[in-house]
């Protein structure tokens, strides 16, 4: 059979929509994500001394944070798998330029290795930084089949590999704890969770069709939009997942306690809207692609509810944070004030996510790398100033993502508008 026909059969069978109990299935992996980041903090502060304890906190920062980066090749073999099965000319295989930009994150992590070994990972650097680069091209991989998923309309397939993930990483940290708690086999058992890879391609043949899935372009093209897709989700990681360990490299030298608590109430306060939202991006792409024509009115409810959520979750994490922080470790000391400012910022994190989606789904990858770019670049700036240091961490978080949503809303007004004028009668 060629290739062409292959495709042929194919898109009949993909995309049969979102159906309720598919958006459930996807809610219940997101919850079971967002659940399990829980558990692995608490594992490893309660377990650990001050120092690892900082130290794993600053990993799973910089290892999700990594997961973030390359989840921009998962975001765009959505939208090209889904292209494919929508009727689009197939290109090359989805998978071949998801490899090639997971191994080029590969060397930037390698090239970046000495600094990420003193600032970040300085007691366990032989294991945690060799562990960072293979996950690199592995996870490259993952994502890919993940995206198929997402693009051919296989919800319960994508919620159940989400779960699968998870389940495998909770049961490798278990049995490093039952094994005898340290801080190198934690770390390890969080990236082997990726080999649930190799689980799935060898027992369903469904994952090897997905894997098989072509893109909408050629090796080139795709190789393209993957990196510049990769460079947006570096700047979008920098804010949400590997915040913690950039923190840490900025404070380098405060005190494990100070430092630990503020990593984990940065990580606490943007889970609950972040990793859903985050694993949602998938469905978010699929909506938006059927409401292109009319972004704002898309993005209403959302932008509204997260919103909502900012508010209410930011007045109960006053009462809550210092309480919450201290349950994962007595020596944690945060203020509430900081617990409600983080949550409420982690309301505009999660609007420029959603405007970020809908910008990708429009094919505006320029306007989507631009507008994490500058987020990123004035969070930056901000935790570079000489203030105090919780003060800057709420300054970054929040002014950072407002003016990057600024940057998207003014292209998204300039696309709607263009909109109008094409529909008007001649």
């Amino acid at each position: 059979m060629s290739r062409g026909d292959d495709v042929s059969i194919d898109p009949g069978q993909d995309s049969p929509g979102l159906t309720r109990r598919n958006a459930s299935g996807v809610a219940i992996a997101s919850l079971v994500a967002a659940l399990s980041n829980f558990v692995l903090m608490f594992v490893g502060t309660r377990t650990l001394s001050d120092a690892a304890g900082t130290e794993f906190l600053a990993f799973w920062s910089l290892l999700t944070g990594l997961f973030g980066v390359i989840s921009g090749v998962q975001n765009e073999t959505t939208r090209t798998v889904g292209a494919v099965a929508q009727g689009r000319p197939p290109g090359v295989r989805a998978l071949w330029p998801a490899l090639i930009v997971g191994a080029g994150v590969a060397v930037v992590v390698a090239a970046l290795s000495p600094v990420i070994a003193r600032r970040v990972v300085p007691l366990s650097a032989s294991t945690a930084v060799p562990a960072l680069i293979v996950i690199a091209v592995a996870y490259a991989a993952y994502v890919t089949l993940v995206g198929a998923f997402g693009g051919r309309g296989w919800w319960s397939h994508y919620a159940g590999l989400l779960c699968a993930e998870v389940g495998l990483r909770m049961a490798l940290v278990v049995a490093v704890f039952v094994a005898g708690a340290s801080l190198a086999g934690y770390e390890l058992a969080c990236v082997g969770a990726t080999a649930v890879l190799v689980i799935y391609l060898v027992a369903s043949p469904r994952a090897r069709r997905a894997m098989a899935s072509f893109a909408d372009a050629g090796l080139g093209a795709m190789v393209r939009k993957h990196a510049l897709a990769v460079v947006s989700t570096t700047s979008t990681a920098i804010l949400v997942t590997a915040y913690g360990a950039v923190l840490k490299a900025f404070a380098h030298g405060v005190d494990p306690l100070l430092l630990g608590g503020l990593i984990l109430a940065v990580s606490l306060t943007r889970a609950p809207i972040m990793i859903p939202l985050t694993s949602f991006t998938g469905v978010a792409i699929k909506l938006f692609l059927q409401r292109r024509d009319a972004p704002f009115a898309a993005m209403a409810k959302p932008f509204w509810a997260l919103l909502a959520l900012g508010v209410v979750g930011g007045a109960a994490a006053w009462f809550v944070g210092p309480w919450f922080v201290g349950f994962f470790n007595p020596g944690y000391q945060i203020a509430g004030w900081v617990f409600a400012a983080l949550t409420f910022s982690s309301a505009f994190m999660a609007i420029l996510t959603l405007l970020g989606t809908m910008v990708l789904a429009l094919d505006a990858h320029v306007v989507y790398s631009v507008g994490w770019l500058v987020a990123s670049a004035i969070a930056l700036v901000i935790l570079a100033t000489p203030i105090a240091l919780a003060t800057r961490v709420v300054l970054s978080l929040s002014c950072g993502p407002l003016v990057g949503a600024a940057v998207m809303v003014t292209w998204l007004a300039g696309y709607a508008r263009r909109q109008r004028v094409g529909r008007e009668p001649r």
